[in-house]
């Protein structure tokens, strides 16, 4: 018997679904464009079927671009605190996986993970879609919705269009058949002047003076640029290592903040034969001073005490060794 596809086995899934009871779509922790876009998809998805959907997430809301996006495109996503959940809510985690330390462990039963990071499912779920070569969570949501013979509104496809514009820096990086055949579909869809607008639109005025910092601060060696911003908000880091990675010189960035008392680390990279996420998992896990991971191409983590920043330069010099 020819094996299902992915999506041919989520239809599958939501047949055992019961829809007596609330269904919670639960982002990664601190969600981002592309968790909170796929969490609007498949809420509408799983609303028209009948099913009574809900987004929620813990953490916050830290970038104007994301708010801007759930703000014009009506997005409902609530905290969990304003959001009670019970033992019988249904779970579906996406664009993360129970058991990573960026998702909340919340009451209610998770039943399916739908993902595009290097995670693995546990075995108590009932479905499970990990790809990890997809670009963005959203090129899965856009084929479910094929799949269901669905027809997508102008507002999910611009909002997913946003999540794989950001995933993928807009479309320069971890881009593969499926994510080009989504992006395809969306852009025939979607409202393409709001979507630019959306992503154009990462910084407000006060954002001006990281750069500054950054600019006083940083350190090069060989082709890796590193920097400690100290006031720096976290959500900043990966928009300025973005931006290091237009400097000619510079191929690989490595950059920290300090925030309630954590270490937050986030690396980019256009070197192929450098994968920084799994190169950031294995440190951060060898080490024992916190998580993290991504992709080949970004990643983020945590330190959990201040005092182990120095461990940082230990990878550096780790990177700096496989160059």
């Amino acid at each position: 018997m020819e094996k299902k596809s992915p999506a041919e086995q989520f239809i599958t899934f939501l047949e055992r679904l019961p829809k007596q009871q609330r269904v919670i779509i639960q982002p990664h922790d601190f969600p981002d464009h592309d968790s909170i876009s796929s969490a609007f998809a498949l809420q509408y998805l799983l609303k028209t079927i009948g099913y009574d959907a809900k987004i929620t997430f813990n953490g916050y809301i830290d970038r104007i671009s994301l708010r801007n996006m759930m703000d014009w495109l009506e997005i409902d996503a609530q905290h969990i605190t304003h959001l009670p959940l019970t033992p019988n809510d249904k779970i579906i985690v996406i664009d993360g996986c129970i058991g990573e330390k960026n998702v909340t462990d919340m009451p209610g039963l998770e039943v399916a993970v739908i993902d595009h990071h290097h995670v693995s499912a546990p075995d108590h779920v009932w479905f499970a879609d990990v790809r990890p070569h997809v670009g963005a969570t959203a090129t899965i949501m856009v084929e479910y919705f094929q799949a269901l013979n669905i027809e997508m509104t102008g507002n999910i496809a611009t909002a997913l269009l946003v999540g794989m514009m950001f995933d993928t820096n807009q479309f320069s990086r971890d881009m593969v058949l499926e994510d080009m055949r989504a992006m395809l579909s969306l852009r025939n869809k979607a409202d393409l002047s709001l979507a630019n607008k959306i992503y154009r639109n990462q910084l407000e005025y006060r954002d001006l003076k990281d750069f500054n910092t950054l600019l006083d601060s940083i350190s090069k060696t060989r082709n890796i640029a590193s920097c400690f911003l100290p006031h720096c908000p976290k959500n900043m880091l990966g928009v300025l290592g973005d931006f290091l990675l237009t400097i000619d010189e510079i191929d690989i960035t490595l950059l920290a903040c300090e925030e309630n008392g954590r270490i937050y680390i986030s690396m980019r990279s256009e070197c192929a034969n450098t994968n920084v996420g799994q190169v950031l998992k294995q440190f951060l896990n060898q080490q024992q001073i916190g998580f993290g991971g991504g992709h080949r191409y970004m990643a983020g983590g945590v330190i959990n005490n201040p005092s182990a920043m120095r461990n940082i330069d230990h990878l550096l010099d780790q990177l700096t060794n496989q160059l």
